[in-house]
């Protein structure tokens, strides 16, 4: 007997639920944050607020690593979990090994960094750990929904592999 092909199933797109989960997180939280980050620059230029700026070398520098960076996170996002592959099977694999949510983290912390650099933002740059704090409560909703897919291998999963930065494990002491 021949395996199932998969094959694009339109009925699934015209139910709700589908289309829900498909706005979940992140694209409205994209824009969110591009609208929040926008919003933050223009009101510092209403209120004059300092900036600073940063000799061309620098600044290019900095916004080459920073960039390169998100790039190679996106990347390895693509060889550790196809896109056909996601929501249907749960990778520990690849960047998935180190953080859970990799296409988050280049929004939480890549994007406004560069917006920051770029328009030398002291008030993006302090508004990076509110933008932590919001996007891990909206992150918390799709995790939800992945633990009732994939049940206690998720859960132990969120217990193995942090959320956003990859944060050394602590080791177990042992007399």
């Amino acid at each position: 007997m021949e395996p199932e092909k998969q094959v694009l199933d339109l009925k699934k797109w015209f139910n709700s639920k589908h289309y829900l989960r498909l706005w979940n997180v992140g694209p409205p939280g994209f824009l969110f944050s591009v609208a929040i980050v926008h919003g933050l620059h223009y009101a510092e230029q209403a209120l004059l607020l300092k900036t600073f700026s940063l000799s061309s070398g620098w600044l290019w520098g900095l916004m080459t690593i920073v960039e390169l960076d998100a790039i190679v996170l996106l990347v390895w996002v693509l060889f550790s979990l196809p896109p056909k592959e996601r929501g249907i099977k749960l990778s520990k694999k690849g960047i998935y090994g180190f953080i859970r949510h990799p296409i988050y983290t280049a929004i939480v912390y890549h994007m406004p960094i560069l917006y920051a650099l770029s328009w030398g933002s002291f008030l993006i740059l302090f508004f990076l750990p509110v933008h932590h704090i919001i996007w891990g409560k909206l992150v918390g909703r799709e995790e939800k929904y992945l633990v009732g897919i994939f049940g206690q291998e998720y859960l132990d999963y969120m217990n193995e592999v942090p959320r956003f930065v990859p944060w050394p494990k602590p080791q177990k002491r042992t007399l």
